[in-house]
Parts: structure tokens; sequence; C-alpha cells
């Protein structure tokens, strides 16, 4: 028992002990996070699964509406396909500026937003509707091998 202690004390020792980065640096982690933000607005309004698929890791973590899953790639991939079949964006824009939150070793991170999402659809009989919708969610996010990996995402959504 004696060791387990002295391990977990010395495990949560090197862990607070990890170097804190400057203010400034900490200020361009949190640009490079913005930045996959609007990278994501871009792939809506070009339905580029690919590049919302570029920054997630092979099992992601999505709870909305009281559930918890853990989607595979291939099957966000299918969704984000599906969404955007028949789909032309007018908006996905902030209502207010996003809350970005940095680890002091600039290790992980984590984005809340609120968004205007509006999109008309045409189905495969040619009748278009209209959807709108505000949507907030939280996003957390992993530094492996100096890359943003998007490793968990909780939504909600008012339609």
């Amino acid at each position: 028992m004696y060791k387990r202690a002295l391990g977990v004390a010395v495990l949560l020792g090197l862990i607070c002990a990890a170097p804190a980065r400057p203010t400034s640096e900490l200020e361009s982690v949190k640009a490079g996070l913005l930045a996959l933000h609007q990278a994501d607005r871009r792939a809506h309004f070009a339905h580029d699964v690919d590049a919302l698929l570029s920054v997630l890791p092979p099992e992601f973590i999505y709870v909305r509406d009281g559930k918890i899953q853990m989607q595979t790639k291939e099957a966000i991939r299918k969704r984000f396909t599906e969404y955007f079949q028949g789909a032309e964006f007018t908006a996905w824009d902030d209502l207010e500026p996003p809350i970005v939150r940095v680890s002091p070793d600039g290790l992980m991170g984590w984005m809340i937003v609120r968004v205007k999402i509006s999109y008309n659809k045409t189905d495969a009989a040619g009748k278009k509707t209209s959807e709108e919708a505000v949507c907030a969610w939280m996003s957390t996010y992993e530094k492996v091998e100096g890359k943003w990996v998007h490793v968990a995402n909780v939504s909600t959504f008012v339609w």
C-alpha cells in the first residue's frame, strides 16, 4: 500500500512540475485552437468531410441528448456525408466570441462556442427545405505529436 501511495505521489509531483508555458506562448496556442474553429466553419461551407476528420482520433467521444457515444471516424464520415448531401449553408456564425482555455503546459485545451447555423436542403426528389439552429458546444483537445487532436465534444441544439 505504501509503495502504491508513494508511486501516485511521485507521479502527481511530475505532473504538477510540468513546466508552465509563458503567457505569450499560451496566447499563440489559443490562436491555434481558434484557427481550428474557423477551419470547421470553412469545412461546412465547402462540404469538406476530410477536413473535419483530419483532427479527430480513431475513436471520438460525443455527448448529446443525455447520451455518451464513442464514435469511429468512419461513423462520423458517414454522418457528415449524409448531413452535407444537398445542403447549402447560409450561416455558420459565432453568436459570441468563443471561450478558449489551455492547460499551463499547453498540451490540453478546450473551447466553448455558440453558433447560428442555417442551411437550405434539397432532398433526392428536389424538394427544398430550410433549417436553422443555435448550437452551443464544448470541445476538448489534446496535443499529440505537436498537433491538436479533437478528442471530445458535448453539444446542445435549439432548432
